[in-house]
């Protein structure tokens, strides 16, 4: 079973091109953020403007429209040094995606829906007060700048943490049953012609 999506660009010279994708380009295009960029381009914007628009490094904006020129659905115009100013624009009026559902699989979940599902049902319970007051709950989003070797030892110690509270028999049969899903994953780039940024 597949699916059509399709984008139409304000371009009067392209208003009668259709580029119509049915192999694997398809893939390239099933990336969300690679989509949104699509949806916002228009006639066509700049590096910054699309980075600002959509509230996203620059730096990862000019890879995912690299990725979208390799497949020929933008025009990537690398007019003088300044990757921040090169401009994209639509390679066509519209653009017609056919998606099957095994597209639609190959994008990998972050967690499992079932994972999910658990964590907002004990979230919503516990706002309920289910588990009464004396529970331990947390959800937590942190972010740094952390080098190689910072990253490999912050995995080694939680490692260490999970395999001293949550392997079989380490807990309490008394207590309430817990549940811990860490995901520790590169969420940015350095912005172009900045390596120092800190966030």
């Amino acid at each position: 079973m597949s699916t059509w999506r399709e984008l139409t660009f304000p371009i009067n010279s392209l208003k009668d091109a259709v580029l119509v994708i049915e192999d694997d380009r398809a893939n390239v295009l099933a990336d969300p953020l690679r989509w949104r960029i699509l949806e916002i381009l228009g006639a066509g914007k700049s590096v910054t403007e699309i980075s600002q628009t959509l509230d996203v490094i620059d730096a990862r904006v000019l890879y995912h429209l690299q990725r979208l020129a390799q497949i020929g659905v933008v025009h990537l115009e690398e007019d003088g040094a300044d990757s921040q100013e090169w401009r994209c624009l639509p390679a066509a009026g519209t653009i017609r995606v056919r998606e099957s559902l095994s597209t639609a699989d190959q994008i990998a979940e972050a967690m499992p829906t079932d994972v999910v599902s658990q964590f907002n049902q004990a979230f919503r319970e516990a706002a309920e007060g289910l588990y009464g007051s004396t529970f331990q709950q947390s959800s937590n989003h942190n972010r740094a700048r952390l080098s190689e070797e910072q990253a490999a030892e912050f995995g080694r110690r939680l490692l260490v943490l999970i395999e001293e509270y949550f392997p079989p028999g380490k807990g309490d049969r008394a207590g309430v049953k817990y549940g811990f899903h860490g995901i520790l994953t590169p969420i940015d780039l350095h912005p172009l012609g900045d390596s120092e940024t800190e966030e």
